[in-house]
């Protein structure tokens, strides 16, 4: 191997380091509302790990479904009272239609997330379903960056 092609090499063994190396605070102490927050305002991307069965159905005191997801959002704003919203859609086929689903959340400084998922028909926006699920930050939801 010439000298040239070992240098390349080493770089790119370098750079995909970096790459491969994760950015994720998996630390237990930055599961909480003031941590989620600071990541946000120096601009981290985070992720969001749901489990809707450690959730409660709105108004029920019924366990979610046993629907577990990981989601990024693009955009997020913070609150004059701290609350933390943010939302993504994404579009998937049923195996008897296509639908859209609009995924929305309210994390509250308590650490209370409000989630609402509503699926609507992909061809005329009908609301098929819409659920609200009360979660809080390491029981239904957790957040990594």
């Amino acid at each position: 191997m010439s000298n040239d092609l070992r240098s390349c090499a080493a770089a790119l063994a370098i750079v995909a380091s970096f790459w491969t190396h994760p950015a994720i605070a998996d630390d237990p102490g930055n599961a909480d509302y003031a941590a989620l927050n600071k990541a946000i305002v120096d601009g981290k991307e985070f992720r969001m790990l749901v489990d809707l069965s450690a959730c409660q159905v709105r108004g029920t005191g019924v366990a979610g479904p046993p629907v577990k997801a990981s989601m990024r959002f693009d955009g997020y704003m913070i609150q004059p009272d701290g609350t933390i919203a943010f939302a993504t859609t994404h579009f998937t086929v049923r195996p008897d239609k296509a639908v859209k689903e609009f995924l929305s959340f309210r994390v509250h400084p308590n650490g209370r997330i409000e989630a609402r998922t509503m699926i609507l028909d992909a061809v005329n926006d009908a609301v098929l379903k819409d659920t609200a699920f009360d979660c809080e930050i390491g029981k239904g939801a957790t957040f990594h960056w």
